[in-house]
């Protein structure tokens, strides 16, 4: 199965992900149509630690904490694709999923896919729709300094494996060099509103 990977050295905090992702679930599908909607859902959010950047969103995880803590059965994973999906129709919105999810994926307001008017739990569905159409998640589509990849597990854990062991024992790091001085740039700019000398 394929997964949504994160290289937080390549994000340059554009936020290009979460816009492609609201455009995504939004009923309007465009950047006009979410202006100003209180109900826009966003699955995906770039968080910020002093000058480091990483969107954050669902990992799907097998097996799934919060499939197993719900009590309404409202989250299921689709076999085609892997993604742990979720109905809001079922949604009791006890944030016992969200209580278990250790990466602080789920969310609660009331979305366009909340028919009662409640709020309801939201999280990434993998863009599951966009997968059934031999498509990629918007999200990684949107990247384009290529932070958000989306890739099968066994063969991209194994090439991670072996280029960390190739930093570790060399200290060699393979970065492009335009985010490699982004990256520095940033550090002087949070060092300077520290006060500090660079």
């Amino acid at each position: 199965m394929k997964k949504i990977f994160v290289d937080y050295k390549k994000c340059v905090a554009c936020k290009a992900c979460e816009i492609a992702c609201a455009i995504e679930h939004h009923p309007s599908h465009s950047l006009f149509g979410l202006l100003g909607d209180k109900k826009t859902q966003v699955n995906v959010r770039v968080l910020a630690v002093e000058h480091e950047a990483f969107p954050v969103s669902c990992r799907h995880c097998d097996p799934a904490w919060c499939m197993d803590a719900c009590p309404s059965g409202a989250i299921t994973r689709d076999n085609e694709t892997g993604a742990v999906i979720l109905n809001p129709d079922l949604c009791k919105a006890c944030a016992m999923c969200a209580m278990v999810c250790p990466f602080d994926a789920i969310s609660f307001k009331e979305t366009h896919r909340a028919k009662y008017g409640r709020d309801v739990a939201y999280k990434c569905d993998l863009c599951n729709e966009r997968l059934k159409n031999n498509k990629i998640p918007a999200c990684v589509e949107a990247c384009h300094s290529n932070a958000l990849t989306f890739e099968e597990f066994e063969p991209l854990r194994n090439e991670k494996a072996v280029k960390s062991l190739k930093v570790y024992l060399m200290n060699k790091e393979d970065m492009p060099k335009h985010i490699e001085l982004f990256r520095e740039l940033r550090k002087k700019e949070f060092a300077a509103r520290r006060g500090e000398k660079s």
